[in-house]
């Protein structure tokens, strides 16, 4: 019995190589987190830059001769491509017996 409670401290014991994997899985974790932050900055500064231009834009030739350069999508493509998705039913389910 106390060989058994010796083996069973033994395997839960703090080893250095335990100790080194909980630091990388936090390390891995800390560094996902610090690039998720790097990639939301980079997207506010992004809207902010735009922001920033569209305004200068307007404050120098005035509203009526700026128009917002991004692509839309245009509504007619729109409507078409949402008609043509049908609903496809498996068959046994379209055909009841």
């Amino acid at each position: 019995m106390l060989e058994w409670l010796r083996r069973w401290a033994l395997s839960y014991a703090a080893t250095p190589e335990k100790e080194a994997e909980k630091a990388l899985y936090e390390a891995r974790l800390a560094l996902y987190r610090a690039e998720e932050r790097v990639r939301d900055a980079i997207m506010y500064a992004e809207y902010y830059r735009e922001r920033v231009n569209f305004l200068k834009r307007v404050v120098e030739e005035g509203i009526e001769n700026v128009t917002d350069t991004r692509v839309l999508r245009p509504q007619a493509a729109y409507a078409a491509a949402s008609s043509q998705a049908t609903l496809r039913l498996h068959p046994k389910v379209a055909a009841p017996e």
